[in-house]
């Protein structure tokens, strides 16, 4: 076997060690995804409550359209020492994986203030996604969020669950329990969303990941109007795209 020959086999050893080695961080990546990011999600707040629409009915005291909705408010939070400041929040891709029973799944912007944040929703944007843009300070209303971390929100607004009408009741809450008088169960309503989060930063690099949701909370009709921390988010992958 000559030098060169040698040389030769070596040569294409090497190659071949490489490639392996960019194949395995490639997979790596794909199942890791980024190991450190300038900002990522703390925390999520979920609210399960329910709202309605009151018609005027000179027949019944109550005639009262019933929503079932779920806010949800997301933290965003820097997570390392950086220059950088958040130039947008994007959420898209929305996938309702199991539909309820009943109703119809909507996805609601703020548009009011903070005690009032849905009063003018109307339009859905399930099919066209959200996004938040970088501030000085969060502002729900105007979709904006600070460029250093806040928080940002948006509602799952399941519609068309039908009509509570009585000449029963002095007074009725909106809340879970309005569910029971319309003889609506837990299970009839529950559904189930992923939908990607996008965290662009002023350097317009650009990191995707999925979530995924189980709506409403399972006490809704116990409770009322139950709320849940998610905290726990070590199965998001998020990857540069």
């Amino acid at each position: 076997m000559t030098i060169n020959l040698v040389k030769k086999i070596l040569f294409l050893l090497l190659i071949i060690v490489l490639l392996v080695g960019v194949v395995k961080i490639m997979q790596r990546y794909e199942v890791e995804g980024e190991k450190v990011l300038p900002f990522s999600i703390s925390k999520i707040l979920l609210v399960s409550t329910v709202d309605g629409k009151v018609t005027d009915d000179h027949e019944h005291i109550w005639n009262v359209g019933v929503t079932q909705v779920n806010d949800v408010y997301v933290y965003i939070d820097k997570t390392m020492e950086t220059d950088d400041t958040i130039k947008e929040i994007k959420f898209e891709n929305f996938v309702i994986n199991k539909k309820p029973q009943k109703g119809t799944v909507k996805l609601l912007r703020p548009t009011g203030e903070l005690q009032n944040l849905y009063t003018y929703s109307e339009q859905d944007y399930l099919n066209d996604g959200l996004a938040f843009s970088g501030a000085v300070i969060d502002d729900m209303k105007n979709m904006e969020i600070s460029n250093v971390g806040g928080m940002v929100g948006f509602r799952f607004s399941l519609e068309d669950l039908g009509t509570y009408i009585s000449n029963e009741d002095s007074e009725i809450t909106y809340d879970g329990k309005l569910l029971s008088n319309l003889g609506v169960t837990v299970e009839e309503i529950k559904f189930d969303v992923d939908f990607d989060v996008i965290i662009t930063t002023n350097d317009d690099i650009s990191f995707k990941g999925t979530l995924h949701l189980d709506l409403p909370l399972d006490t809704i009709i116990e409770e009322g109007s139950p709320n849940k921390e998610l905290t726990d988010f070590d199965d998001v992958v998020f990857k540069r795209v």
